[in-house]
């Protein structure tokens, strides 16, 4: 899988953006699942993965959602990031369900993702 996420973090925000990390985070797991869903449409057992499929689509946008919401401070971000960390546990429990690099990756990214949603909600 290729690395992801290899460019530093920028803000137009002055110090940076308070969120920064979550949204990083937010942003990473959005791909790591679009790759994941990818991954396993190609698999020999897609029928068995399509409740982990699902599951992925709804993470990604979820998380592209999240970022753009701490991006632009909505007011709302922290509803979000928790809807956010719902489902990207969710996502992660589905994917440990398979063997395959890919979808232990996706997990632990959306391990990561749910950590950082989980801190920014508590701010």
């Amino acid at each position: 899988m290729p690395s992801t996420m290899n460019m530093p973090a920028v803000s137009l925000m002055p110090g940076g953006h308070p969120n920064q990390s979550c949204i990083d985070a937010c942003a990473k797991c959005a791909q790591i699942c679009q790759e994941c869903f990818n991954l396993c449409l190609q698999e020999a057992d897609v029928k068995a993965r399509i409740s982990c499929i699902k599951t992925l689509q709804d993470c990604a946008e979820i998380c592209s959602t999240a970022a753009c919401y701490m991006s632009r401070e909505s007011g709302n971000e922290k509803d979000i990031c928790n809807l956010c960390a719902t489902i990207c546990d969710r996502c992660a429990s589905e994917c440990d369900m398979f063997k395959e690099q890919h979808c232990q990756t996706c997990a632990e990214t959306c391990r990561m993702c749910v950590d950082e949603c989980t801190k920014m909600v508590r701010m």
